[in-house]
């Protein structure tokens, strides 16, 4: 009975020191804190792919629960990167910009104009159909890169 007491005691002793250690946390995850602003992405110019990929990146909601209009417009460019003496072309650079517009849904006003650009390289050493393939997945990284710093801009001009 004596053991189980001590055993019972140390217990209590061990957990009344971790507890009373002088824990607390730094950063506390509350709905206020976790709420992101409520934006509508309305991307008016660019191709099929870049739409789809942006698309998949951003999450949008409905135009009349939104507190601010994202209008967006993505170019996309490709230059030759590495080309051979014979002047064929190894390696390309693929090039988005996505020029972006802040504005408060509810007054029309404008807060914020910028643009964000993303780059990515693809090498073309292997058949066309490969090549497409390379390209279309290095044009996805180039939008995925701008809209990462699309998204940073617009989140820090919203919390100012």
């Amino acid at each position: 009975m004596k053991k189980m007491f001590k055993r019972i005691y140390l217990i209590i002793l061990i957990l009344q020191f971790i507890i009373a250690c002088g824990f607390t946390p730094t950063l506390k995850v509350s709905e206020e804190n976790n709420s992101s602003p409520k934006i509508y992405y309305e991307v008016q110019i660019g191709s099929y792919l870049a739409k789809q990929t942006l698309n998949n990146y951003l999450k949008n909601i409905d135009k009349e629960e939104s507190k601010y209009t994202l209008s967006i417009v993505i170019n996309e460019t490709e230059s030759a990167v590495n080309i051979r003496s014979d002047g064929s072309v190894v390696e390309y650079r693929v090039e988005a910009s996505i020029i972006y517009q802040l504005i408060d849904t509810k007054n029309s006003e404008l807060i914020y104009s910028s643009q964000s650009r993303g780059f990515s390289n693809y090498d073309v050493s292997n058949s066309e159909y490969t090549n497409t393939l390379v390209k279309n997945e290095a044009l996805k990284t180039a939008i995925n890169d701008a809209a990462q710093l699309m998204s940073i801009m617009v989140q820090s001009k919203i919390s100012e």
